[in-house]
């Protein structure tokens, strides 16, 4: 359901595995440019319950399957309930983990540390926590987000918002951040990794986006003592039973404060890493999952392979992109031929653009690249190798790479 570029990702997976893929959604296929790599496609709107089931039925599809867009998670659910195949999270538990308010409430309720939020009566004239951070209550990617930095603005997107409910937080703009990911297996709960999450510069107004994901965190023992148990409780007790899921957290004197979840792939495409540095990969999990109901791995084979590797690093380089339209991508062979090298996904490409309404927004990512080192000082290196080789220039021929990471920073992280 979906066919965004993406999904690629799972395309490509599940023809691996054998499957025949077919992709629907209403957009045509410059918008899903997926259609055209997939076996077959439609042009039925994933919300079009009758439409999917007569697809589902006269094709002989046995499983569905979406992921990276919170709100294609309930039609996802709905559309598995309707045709009676699996589906790795129920309606319920969606529309919870999409609603910002909602899992918040959780976590105040199971003592997941978690950043203060403020009612709209609680901002007035005489409020002195500026700046805010006013997100869409639904919604994903950044979108919809917003910083504000005074009463006079506070007001101005409040009295604009229309139907838009938001939650309201703290805007910290210097700050560490760690996503933790979780592991769904028929009732078993695994923490299957933790990341430092560096974020680019600040663009005016608009939040700063990663530029890089290095696996394991460096806050990994903290998350696992103070942050994961509550989680692991909540999780229990909303009977998650299969699936993948992130959360993003900003690091308070030591403590993983989480901010944001989603039940559902995440665009970091982690599961590269962890298949590389732990010989299972998630997203396989969920095709073979949405196929059959069950999982190729048993408990005993997953608590082995997470034991297995605790002594290499993986990372993820995402290249993000300054206004404008893509007309030169260079370096990608050559960063390929690089022996630590696992892949380079590109999620725009030559042709494609970047809009005003993009910036602040997970659209300005043009490529991930991912690697695995034995050591900070190795990743360092790659890192260096990879801003020399790669370059991506707009319609003028100006750089549109909006901000390279410095390698040395990994040191002061990791050695601290």
């Amino acid at each position: 359901m979906g066919g965004s570029r993406n999904m690629k990702e799972i395309l490509d997976v599940a023809h691996d595995m054998g499957v025949w893929v077919g992709v629907t959604d209403w957009y045509d296929t410059k918008r899903s440019p997926v259609k055209l790599m997939a076996d077959e496609y439609f042009d039925t709107s994933i919300e079009d319950y009758d439409g999917l089931i007569e697809i589902i039925s006269t094709h002989a599809y046995d499983g569905v399957l979406t992921g990276y867009t919170d709100s294609y998670l309930l039609p996802y659910a709905e559309t598995c309930k309707r045709a009676k195949l699996p589906c790795y999270g129920t309606s319920e538990q969606f529309e919870i983990l999409t609603d910002k308010i909602k899992y918040k409430q959780l976590f105040r309720k199971y003592g997941v540390p978690t950043l203060p939020e403020y009612k709209l009566e609680d901002i007035n004239e005489n409020f002195t926590g500026f700046p805010l951070l006013l997100k869409p209550t639904k919604g994903s990617g950044g979108k919809g987000l917003v910083q504000v930095y005074n009463y006079p603005e506070f007001l101005q997107v409040t009295n604009n918002a229309g139907d838009t409910e938001y939650l309201i937080e703290p805007y910290i703009d210097e700050r560490k951040e760690l996503t933790a990911f979780f592991l769904f297996v028929n009732g078993e709960i695994y923490l299957s990794g933790t990341a430092n999450r560096f974020l680019s510069n600040p663009q005016g107004e608009k939040i700063a986006l990663p530029i890089l994901y290095s696996m394991p965190s460096s806050y990994d023992r903290a998350f696992r003592e103070t942050t994961a148990p509550p989680m692991i409780k909540m999780f229990k007790d909303l009977g998650l039973k299969n699936g993948i899921l992130f959360a993003q957290c900003i690091v308070d004197n030591g403590v993983s404060l989480v901010y944001d979840i989603g039940y559902r792939l995440t665009g970091s495409l982690e599961y590269k890493l962890q298949e590389k540095l732990y010989g299972f990969n998630p997203l396989k999990m969920l095709v073979y999952h949405s196929l059959t109901g069950n999982n190729y791995l048993e408990k005993k084979d997953l608590d082995q392979k997470l034991k297995d590797n605790d002594k290499n690093y993986g990372f993820n380089v995402t290249i993000l992109g300054r206004e404008g339209s893509i007309s030169k991508i260079e370096g990608e062979n050559d960063i390929l031929s690089i022996p630590e090298i696992i892949d380079c996904t590109f999620k725009l490409v030559e042709g494609e653009s970047i809009t005003e309404s993009m910036i602040g927004t997970l659209g300005q990512i043009i490529a991930r690249i991912f690697f695995v080192t034995d050591s900070i000082e190795a990743a360092s290196d790659v890192l260096n190798q990879i801003y020399e080789l790669i370059y991506i220039y707009d319609q003028d021929g100006e750089e549109m790479i909006l901000d390279r990471f410095t390698p040395e920073q990994l040191k002061v992280e990791y050695y601290k």
